[in-house]
């Protein structure tokens, strides 16, 4: 644990832009650029005249989901990853700090959902 010297304002800072930059939830962001491609694929897919273009726009739909439900799955177990090390450390509980540092970024099935 020796050697770390955490500004935890600037990673407070730091965390607040990875949120702006992901997304609200209500269509900002990431999660709104995403929400807008599904939208768009959906509209597509209603829109075509052929049931194989169709089909392969809604294999489109579903495939899109799965990543960006593990592309945020992952995003928000590093957020909170970094979070609790940060707030480890400031209590003086290093070892919590080194246990939150390994654990960011992983995730396990159960936090996956489509999002289709």
């Amino acid at each position: 644990m020796t050697g770390w010297n955490i500004d935890a304002p600037g990673v407070g800072g730091v965390l607040n832009t990875v949120l702006t930059h992901l997304g609200d939830g209500e269509g900002s962001g990431l999660d709104g650029a995403v929400g807008r491609a599904q939208d768009g694929i959906v509209d597509a897919a209603s829109s075509a005249v052929s049931a194989p273009v169709e089909a392969e726009l809604f294999n489109l739909l579903e495939h899109l989901g799965a990543l960006s439900g593990e592309m945020f799955a992952r995003a928000g177990s590093a957020f909170e990853g970094c979070a609790n090390a940060v707030d480890a450390y400031l209590v003086g509980n290093h070892e919590m700090a080194e246990e939150a540092q390994r654990n960011a970024g992983r995730i396990d099935e159960s936090d996956l959902s489509p999002n289709v």
